[in-house]
């Protein structure tokens, strides 16, 4: 199965010329990158534990993890991701795994794991039922007492950029902050 089955093109596409494996080190993203570390040991709670980081690129936050001992496995959609986050855990003593896949059907057993972290299905997916897919299949996996930690980027993120990056005054960005703003949808212009 490759990954244009898995997602749609757009966001293959998307990835495809925008550099997650970068992103993190640079402006917000380190940030980003030290809150989500903070947020995740505070529910970290048995060590070691096992963890899925569905939507987990090119393994930043796995490579972190398995790094502090933890049985960590990659869940990724994208081609171009699944290479480097491979290329990441076979430099590490305590590797990661690294699986082609997708939030609403994981190839784990019940009961697996002891954290889930959802990081791109949930802003990635846009229909409601396709995120309560990912929500109910991110439980069946999770052993009682488990922790799913989702995340999410807020509808007005974009008008924010916008406004920050002088972009809102194109008319194709503004049509799409107002169209976001009001329907909760994010569709970027072409």
């Amino acid at each position: 199965m490759n990954s244009e089955q898995l997602i749609s093109k757009n966001i293959e596409v998307f990835y495809n010329k925008a550099s997650e494996e970068t992103r993190l080190e640079k402006g917000m993203g380190v940030f980003e990158f030290e809150r989500i570390k903070w947020l995740i040991e505070k529910y970290l709670f048995t060590s070691p534990s096992k963890i899925i980081d569905v939507g987990g690129g090119t393994g930043k936050y796995a490579e972190w993890l398995a790094k502090k001992g933890h049985e960590v496995h990659l869940v990724e959609p994208v081609a171009k991701h699944l290479q480097l986050a491979e290329n990441r855990a076979k430099k590490l003593k305590n590797k990661f795994s690294v699986h082609l896949g997708e939030s609403r059907k994981l190839d784990f057993k019940n009961n697996y794991a002891d954290l889930i972290l959802l990081h791109g299905p949930l802003y990635h997916l846009q229909k409601k039922e396709d995120r309560e897919l990912t929500i109910k299949e991110a439980q069946r996996v999770l052993k009682n007492g488990g922790i799913i930690l989702g995340f999410a980027i807020n509808y007005t993120a974009s008008t924010l950029v916008g406004l920050l990056n002088g972009l809102i005054h194109k008319s194709s960005f503004f049509e799409m902050c107002k169209n976001e703003l009001t329907t909760g949808i994010h569709n970027p212009p072409k």
